[in-house]
């Protein structure tokens, strides 16, 4: 494992305070197969969604071609990292924060096939380019740190060099008409219900998310033309199980999901009973909470095996964060 430090200018802006501090000595007090026992005692919010072994949902499942290639960017505390590692030849991380590139770096210190670039990508330039670039729950961040007219589009199109001729882009974002937006759990960013469904009024925003037809479109922008849609529920974050256009879910299958919310939100109806009319309607896909995207120059042939995915489960002792987080 190599940790770079050549582009660290003492930026650590992006934090969720102090108790990343508490998580980093979680990560330097347990090995990453026992790590769970932390939530024993400690259900915080920002603990449980960094730590938690059912983060790595959203990629275990995704077949990587032979020898790959990985560009994760936005790597956090390194919730998916050491699965990209398993999948992959190659990976190099990039965090602009060195404390939460420190927490990779403990979770990872066996890795050979790991480099932590830690420092904003835009100050970056990499020689080499990648089968796969990961942005998990980074997307919506770009008008932070793209200071141009269209962020979105700019950043997507700057990192897209950085892509082999048939590479991948994986995005996985939340859905701004997400079922559970409408019952009213606030937007994850903004914090204000209804907020995206909405437009994002002001639009001073921190972070803003899509629609499945305007991120088929941005993507279509910068010629990422083929795009393949999935969707994991509850959500991205904390998947419990993933469909997609050719494992579309039924009135039975949109059961078997935890649902959670965040602390303080007034719910008003139960989304999986809303899920089975859009269901039956055929538009399950336009309010999945979440998307997992696919998106390439060229056509797409993944191949895979939803029914059968093999998903971490939540453990014993993670059932209480449920169990406390559900309206």
């Amino acid at each position: 494992m190599k940790f770079n430090l050549d582009f660290y200018k003492g930026e650590d802006k992006y934090s969720d305070g102090d108790i990343e501090d508490i998580i980093l000595n979680y990560t330097e007090n347990y090995t990453e197969d026992k790590i769970d026992a932390v939530f024993k005692d400690d259900l915080r919010w920002p603990v449980f969604y960094h730590l938690t072994n059912i983060r790595k949902n959203i990629m275990n499942w995704y077949p990587m071609k032979k020898n790959a290639s990985v560009l994760e960017i936005g790597a956090g505390m390194g919730a998916v990292t050491s699965t990209l590692c398993e999948k992959a030849e190659r990976v190099v991380c990039v965090e602009l924060s060195k404390r939460r590139a420190t927490a990779i770096a403990n979770r990872n210190k066996t890795r050979e096939n790991l480099e932590i670039m830690v420092g904003n990508l835009n100050d970056m330039h990499f020689s080499e380019k990648f089968d796969y670039i990961t942005l998990v729950g980074v997307l919506e961040y770009a008008n932070l740190y793209t200071y141009t007219d269209n962020p979105y589009f700019d950043f997507l199109n700057s990192i897209k060099k950085y892509l082999k001729k048939d590479g991948k882009l994986l995005i996985a974002i939340e859905n701004k008409f997400g079922m559970k937006y409408f019952a009213g759990a606030p937007e994850d960013h903004s914090c204000i219900r209804y907020d995206g469904i909405i437009g994002y009024p002001k639009k001073n925003r921190s972070a803003m998310t899509f629609g499945k037809k305007e991120l088929q479109d941005l993507l279509c922008q910068v010629g990422l033309k083929y795009t393949k849609f999935y969707y994991p529920l509850p959500d991205y974050k904390l998947p419990n199980i993933i469909f997609s256009d050719e494992y579309l879910p039924d009135e039975k299958k949109i059961q078997d999901y935890e649902v959670y919310y965040y602390e303080g939100s007034k719910i008003e109806f139960d989304e999986k009973e809303a899920y089975k009319q859009a269901i039956k309607n055929g538009v399950f896909d336009i309010f999945a909470n979440s998307f997992f995207v696919e998106a390439c120059a060229k056509k797409i042939h993944t191949k895979v095996d939803l029914k059968n995915a093999n998903l971490v489960k939540i453990a014993e002792n993670e059932k209480e964060f449920y169990a406390k987080n559900k309206k």
